[in-house]
């Protein structure tokens, strides 16, 4: 699916619970509508990070896709929350992938306004704060013994060693849709858990980890 911009859209939705619903009923008009709403505020919140407007372009690009694709598995969250940490994902992945990550300046996160600087602010953590981490890390742990022994074991493989599907299929011996069917299951495992469990902004951080690391 290719994501593109036309002319401004007259669509409106009443709450982002209604706007997330159609997207999930595979309205087109819904997601052009999300499409619209938020790329200008993405694209210049990726140019920060990556310096590079072609680059930025291409990265919300793949973003938007990747939101596309996993519609299904989205909950009621803050589509801007979630939307600007796959960004922001995106962008640290990009750096760390050509070897800039260690040369990124975040004085500009202190010149950021609004939901921008929330969705940053981690970034800025000194490490009289690590507590935070070690609370997602609580969650993360606590949500994944959620799962079944092989489940977890393909999760894990997936998420945390970056295996591929059929890298992780032919490890175990077993076909890509029965990987695919392990992930999809304990990503909605993982999800009702933390929803029930965990604070909103470690549900938004986790699950847009979770749900847009391949």
């Amino acid at each position: 699916m290719t994501v593109q911009i036309s002319q401004p859209n007259t669509l409106r939705f009443s709450t982002n619970e209604d706007l997330l619903e159609s997207i999930k009923q595979n309205d087109h008009a819904a997601f052009e509508y999300l499409f619209k709403r938020f790329y200008p505020r993405l694209l210049g919140y990726a140019i920060r990070f990556v310096q590079d407007e072609d680059v930025a372009k291409d990265i919300l690009q793949e973003c938007f896709m990747n939101f596309w694709e996993k519609r299904q598995l989205l909950s009621a969250v803050s589509i801007s929350s979630l939307l600007f940490l796959m960004v922001r994902n995106a962008c640290l992945n990009y750096l760390k992938h050509h070897m800039l990550a260690n040369y990124l300046s975040i004085d500009y996160l202190s010149t950021l306004d609004g939901e921008e600087k929330l969705y940053s602010a981690d970034l800025m953590f000194s490490t009289d704060e690590n507590i935070l981490y070690e609370d997602l890390k609580t969650q993360i742990d606590a949500a994944l013994s959620k799962l079944s022994p092989r489940s977890r074991e393909i999760f894990l493989l997936s998420r945390f060693d970056g295996m591929k599907n059929k890298e992780i299929a032919e490890l175990l011996g077993i076909s890509t849709t029965a990987v695919e069917k392990h992930i999809s299951k304990s990503l909605k495992v993982i999800s009702d858990y933390l929803k029930d469990n965990s604070s909103y902004y470690q549900y938004i951080v986790i699950m847009s980890f979770f749900l847009f690391t391949k």
